[in-house]
């Protein structure tokens, strides 16, 4: 996978400064997600892979696309299973707002915020929505295009909605062949 023509292709760039010193890994590892990557390393080497499903040939995000299934795992090829719940303010729905930079040629960039929420279904009034608890992702730093922040609140939103458990557990090596 060509990483920068990942991140390019949708076009994500982060336009930012580093002012500090900091350690590489925490600092790639807290960027990646603004651009909807995981940060992993590949044969000791590090890389940044999308997190969202994407076109194999264009590398685009694929909102349609449901991943490839890469390995079954079962009663007969796992031990330990521990399954985790989130808690129902870990799930609640939220109103999303999310700064980003616009640039003006020959001049200084002006902040911009865009605000969205995400309904559990499409009879919920207003007054629902706004009691809603607002959460801020400052990407003003290094994020100067709308679109890109448009598409992370959104991937932010639906994750809030859709996610409710996480899992965690013990295979053996041939199990996991296929995995990455």
């Amino acid at each position: 996978v060509n990483n920068a023509y990942t991140i390019s292709g949708n076009k994500f760039y982060w336009d930012g400064v580093i002012t500090d010193k900091q350690n590489v890994r925490e600092f790639i590892y807290q960027n990646a997600i603004f651009n909807l990557l995981d940060f992993t390393i590949l044969g000791g080497k590090f890389s940044l892979y999308p997190s969202v499903p994407f076109g194999s040939d264009t590398y685009l995000i694929a909102k349609a696309k449901k991943p490839t299934v890469r390995a079954l795992f079962t009663d007969g090829n796992t031990r330990n299973l521990k399954v985790s719940f989130l808690s129902p303010e870990e799930r609640q729905n939220f109103i999303g707002t999310v700064y980003y930079r616009k640039e003006v040629p020959n001049g200084f960039s002006e902040t911009e915020s865009l605000t969205k929420a995400v309904a559990e279904d499409e009879l919920v009034t207003l007054e629902q929505i706004e009691r809603l608890p607002v959460e801020v992702f400052d990407m003003s730093d290094f994020c100067t295009s709308e679109s890109h922040a448009e598409e992370f609140l959104e991937h932010a939103l639906m994750i809030r909605k859709k996610v409710d458990h996480g899992i965690k557990f013990e295979t053996t090596p041939q199990a996991a062949l296929g995995l990455k």
